[in-house]
């Protein structure tokens, strides 16, 4: 969650890709060369619900058995 989520908040149509960056982009390009993350996109569609909190070395691990498993 950063500034532009908030500030916007949920939005049930968003503009086609890529125009939703390119609208912000001049705002991102300032705020992250002040080092601020406040106006960078957090796309994460609608199956950012179905996430799971897990280091990246649990992850690789599952995706390796999940592999594995596939191709025995």
């Amino acid at each position: 969650m950063n500034r532009l989520m908030r500030d916007l908040g949920p939005i049930s149509e968003a503009p086609a890709f890529p125009l939703a960056a390119g609208a912000i982009a001049p705002l991102r390009a300032r705020a992250e060369a002040a080092g601020s993350g406040d106006f960078t996109p957090l796309w994460s569609g609608q199956a950012a619900a179905l996430g799971v909190e897990m280091t990246a070395r649990a992850l690789m691990e599952k995706r390796v058995r999940e592999a594995k498993t596939l191709l025995s």
